[in-house]
């Protein structure tokens, strides 16, 4: 594997994960109780949109 393989994949897996984590704790957790479990919700939605632009930019890149 080449090093921008490995590079993609690594930004594409943490975005995956990190935004399933979000949508896994604000389904399942009570987010409007627990501010605890909002902060956390909150900030692996900012990973996932951090992560998807630097997919972008990957892809973006010659």
């Amino acid at each position: 594997m080449s090093e921008f393989q490995i590079v993609f994949s690594a930004a594409l897996v943490l975005t995956v994960l990190s935004g399933l984590a979000a949508t896994s704790i604000v389904l399942f957790g009570d987010t409007r109780r627990n501010v605890g479990h909002r902060n956390v919700a909150e900030k692996f939605a900012q990973i996932a949109l951090l992560g998807a632009a630097a997919i972008v930019a990957l892809l973006a890149s010659p």
